[in-house]
C-alpha cells in the first residue's frame, strides 16, 4: 500500500479511491498539482471532501499513488508493440533516433502525471520502496540492447558505463523538455519536437564515437 493512502477493505471503497485518482489525473492535464485543492478533486470525482480524507491522509498522499500509476502504465507500454524497437537494417545513428522518438512519445502521453511526481514528489521516492528503481529501467535496458547490437560501431570501451550514462542523459533531457517546455527560453521553444529528438540522438551518437 502506498504511503499516504489509507487501506481499503471493500470493493466500493476501492472504487471511490479509483474515482478520486481518475479525477486528479483529469485535473492535472490543465493544472499544476499545487494549484489543485482537495475540494476540486472531490467535486470532479462527484464525492464529498470527507471521502478524500477517508482514503488519503492529505493531498500529498496522492503522489505515491500517482507514481504507482505511472509505473503501471510504463510497464504496459514497455510490453506493447509501440515500444518495440524495429531496428533491423538500421545504422547505430538511426537506431538511436528511433529510440529517441519512441521514448519521447511515451513521455508526452504521461507528462501530466510525471510533472506532479517530479515537482512535488521527490521527497517521497524513498517511501515508494523498490518501485523507484524501475523509473529509469526501461531506458537503461534499451541502451544496453543497442550497445550490445552495435558494439563493433562503438568506440567506447566500457560499454556498461556508456549504457548508464546514455540512459541518464536521455531520461534527464526528455524529462526536462516534457516538464518545462512551456517555461523554457523562446529560442528553445522554436525547436520542434521532431528536431529535438533527432538532435539529442546525434549527441548520443557522437558520445559513443569518442574513444576512452
Amino acid at each position: 500500500m502506498s504511503q499516504g493512502a489509507k487501506k481499503t477493505h471493500q470493493g466500493r471503497s476501492r472504487k471511490t479511491r479509483d474515482k478520486l485518482l481518475n479525477a486528479l489525473e483529469k485535473l492535472l492535464i490543465d493544472n499544476d498539482f499545487a494549484d489543485i485543492s482537495v475540494s476540486q478533486i472531490a467535486s470532479e470525482a462527484g464525492v464529498s471532501t470527507a471521502s478524500v480524507y477517508r482514503r488519503f491522509d492529505k493531498k500529498q498522499g496522492f503522489i505515491p499513488v500517482l507514481f504507482e500509476l505511472y509505473l503501471e502504465r510504463l510497464n504496459q507500454w514497455v510490453a506493447s508493440p509501440e515500444a518495440q524497437l524495429n531496428i533491423e537494417g538500421c545504422s547505430l545513428r538511426q537506431a538511436l533516433k528511433l529510440l529517441s522518438k519512441t521514448a519521447w512519445r511515451q513521455m508526452e502521453q504521461q507528462t501530466h502525471i510525471l510533472r506532479a511526481i517530479y515537482l512535488h514528489g521527490r521527497g517521497h521516492l524513498a517511501l515508494m520502496g523498490s518501485a523507484g528503481d524501475q523509473f529509469e529501467a526501461a531506458m537503461l535496458n534499451a541502451m544496453v540492447m543497442i550497445i550490445e547490437l552495435y558494439s563493433d560501431d562503438i568506440k567506447k570501451t566500457d560499454h556498461d558505463k556508456a549504457a548508464r550514462m546514455l540512459a541518464y542523459y536521455f531520461n534527464t533531457i526528455l524529462l526536462e523538455r516534457g516538464l518545462f517546455k512551456e517555461r523554457s527560453a523562446d529560442w528553445a521553444k522554436e525547436i520542434s519536437d521532431h528536431d529535438f529528438t533527432e538532435e539529442i540522438a546525434d549527441f548520443a551518437f557522437g558520445y559513443l564515437q569518442v574513444k576512452d
